[in-house]
Parts: structure tokens; C-alpha cells; sequence
């Protein structure tokens, strides 16, 4: 599976058989933290499964089961780290894909008493992501609550703001706001706006609306996912990290 291919079949994924991530695989998901957090300066972790099989206890309104394994998203406090815990885990969900395993963004609804990590002066638990493998048939629970969450998404057209209509701008755009649109959000709410004032001028990630501050993370996974689609396309380019960041080709 390639890198847009994991963008188009990676779902919130709330439900896990009981089967165990090989060795091969896991050591994989290792690898590919251990190289994130050495890019980013971030303290990712990963940890495997308890005497039971399982790795952690997600809470059952939002859960089917509990998964084998799970990524500890680790970092300091502020808007910029938060920012690249957004850019950098994203890469983790979607290497993951790539593996043939589900994940699904946490903050919140899981049992902090059953959390393995470790964290460093500064640092605090941002996110877990629950990793294991997806049931062939999705659970009931995960299509009520899957249904609930997609029903917020907004239409492409509200995630771009330019000189142009979307449906009119080139198209490397239209595929990088798709591929934003395909992105999970940690507030459920896809609160990054991409503003372009005229076609001259580079393309910013803004938050309009900044309540919870996890928008920041949003921030980062929104940004990956536009810079991924753009370069498929043919458009290389960076971004400014930071609220209002612009795309730098």
C-alpha cells in the first residue's frame, strides 16, 4: 500500500481482533518511532500487550475491545510541540496502515491507570493510538459512533479559502484539501482553514477558532496530509510550522 492509498483507507478504528502484531510488524512500528522521534525531538513509545493479549483498556461506550498494542504520544506543553505531535503521529497512523493494522486517534476516552509510559521533566501524555487489527466486520458500536464522528466532517469547499473557488483552483490543491479531508481530527471538528490571498502567494494553515487547543494537533495531521497529497501531485514543499504557517514549495 502506498502513502495515498493509507490516506484513503485509514479509519478510526474502534474495534480489534484477538490476534497479537507479529514480530516482524512490531518491530516496524518501533523502528519508524525511533525515527520520528529522532527528526523530531518528540518522545513517542511503544507498548505491546499485558499478560491478557491486551495492551491497554479503552472505555467500552467508545471501544469494542481493546487493542494489542498502543503508542504513547509523548511531548511538551505549548502550541508548537502539540503542532508536531499533530505531523509527526500522523506519520506513525499512517505507517501503520501501510502495515496492514487499524488506529485511531485517543485523548481521552481510555483508562489512565492501564497507561505504560514515560515521561521527562515538561513532557505529558498528549494522545495514545490503540493499534491492532481491524474485525472484517465492522462492530455495531464502531459504526454507530464511526457514523456519528464522519456526519461532523466538513464539505472540501469549507477547508479552503482562495482567490478561487475549490472546484476551480489547480489541481494539486483540490487533491491536498481532499487528502485533509480524509485526515482523522483529535476534536472531531477539522478546524484548519488553508488560506491563499492570490495565486502568487503561498498557502497558510490557519485556525480560525482555537477552543480546546488539541486544534494544534489537528493543525499538524492537517498540514501532513495536505503536503503528502501535494507532492503526489508533482508540488514539493515545507511547511512554517505555527498557526498560519505557510506552504513553502
Amino acid at each position: 500500500m502506498d502513502i495515498i492509498e493509507a490516506i484513503e483507507t485509514r479509519i478510526s478504528c474502534r474495534a480489534f481482533t484477538k490476534d497479537g502484531i507479529n514480530q516482524e510488524t512490531f518491530d516496524a512500528l518501533a523502528a519508524e518511532i525511533e525515527a520520528l522521534n529522532a527528526e523530531s525531538g518528540l518522545h513517542f513509545q511503544l507498548y505491546g500487550p499485558r499478560a491478557d493479549g491486551t495492551a491497554i483498556d479503552m472505555q467500552r461506550k467508545m471501544f469494542a475491545a481493546n487493542p494489542p498494542a498502543y503508542a504513547a504520544l509523548v511531548a511538551q506543553k505549548g502550541p508548537l510541540p502539540e503542532e508536531m505531535l499533530g505531523y509527526y503521529g500522523e506519520k506513525l497512523v499512517l505507517k501503520a496502515t501501510q502495515l496492514g493494522l487499524g488506529t485511531c486517534w485517543v485523548a481521552s476516552t481510555y483508562d489512565r491507570s492501564t497507561t505504560r509510559v514515560e515521561l521527562a521533566p515538561g513532557e505529558k501524555l498528549h494522545d495514545v493510538v490503540p493499534i491492532g487489527y481491524a474485525p472484517e466486520k465492522m462492530p455495531l458500536l464502531q459504526r454507530t459512533i464511526r457514523g456519528r464522528i464522519r456526519g461532523r466532517s466538513k464539505p472540501n469547499e469549507q477547508l479552503y479559502r482562495g482567490p478561487q473557488p475549490l472546484a476551480q483552483a489547480p489541481e494539486w490543491i483540490q487533491a491536498a484539501i481532499q487528502a485533509v479531508q480524509l485526515a482523522p481530527s483529535a476534536i472531531c471538528e477539522q478546524p484548519v482553514v488553508f488560506v491563499q490571498d492570490d495565486p502568487d502567494t503561498p498557502i497558510r494553515a490557519t485556525l480560525p477558532q482555537i477552543r480546546t487547543k488539541m486544534e494544534y494537533t489537528d493543525l499538524g495531521i492537517a498540514k501532513l496530509h495536505f503536503q503528502i497529497a501535494a507532492a503526489e501531485c508533482g508540488v514539493q514543499g515545507t511547511w512554517e510550522w505555527g498557526e498560519g504557517g505557510a506552504f513553502i514549495r
